[in-house]
């Protein structure tokens, strides 16, 4: 029986993030979001663009998730980028923050699952406490590779812990 690698992000109970790189495509793909079952996840989080999606054969990847009784949700980012909309990746942010806090288990994916994805966690580690010296030593002590994968994705969640980036008023 197959089973995704998903990192669990350490020291931040009770509390369960996840953090893996995009899954097999194509027929393997159903393979793939079980184990996720499995492993008890509530949500997945795709940051994947439009073409990596159709190149990697992830077109079923929400539909499976909807089977299996998780909650899938999108929000592209270019690779080694950053979010286009600030204010759309805040809000989006704090949606993820309030599902993670109410108990959920959400893991987050890109393609490697470093650079995009540890832009997002460490988001949202920021609004957990955790302190923003400790962010990144964090993620990639979980994920055993250095996180995020640029400089310019590191800034961004610098300056999303400054305040620069405030979720847009209700």
């Amino acid at each position: 029986m197959f089973e995704t690698t998903i990192h669990w992000v350490r020291d931040i109970p009770p509390h369960r993030l996840g953090l893996m790189a995009r899954p097999r495509g194509g027929d393997l793909l159903r393979a793939e979001v079980a184990s996720w079952q499995r492993a008890s996840l509530d949500m997945v989080v795709s940051l994947l663009e439009a073409q990596e999606i159709r190149a990697l054969e992830l077109q079923e990847e929400p539909a499976l998730c909807a089977e299996h009784g998780i909650v899938f949700r999108h929000f592209p980012i270019p690779d080694r980028g950053i979010p286009a909309s600030q204010r759309d990746a805040v809000a989006f942010i704090a949606e993820l923050g309030a599902e993670l806090v109410s108990g959920k288990a959400i893991a987050i994916h890109c393609r490697a699952g470093i650079g995009r994805t540890g832009l997002i966690a460490g988001s949202l580690l920021h609004g957990l406490g955790v302190p923003r010296q400790n962010i990144f030593h964090l993620l990639s002590r979980s994920r055993g590779v250095d996180m995020p994968d640029t400089p310019e994705q590191a800034e961004w969640v610098a300056q999303y812990i400054l305040g620069t980036h405030r979720p847009p008023p209700p």
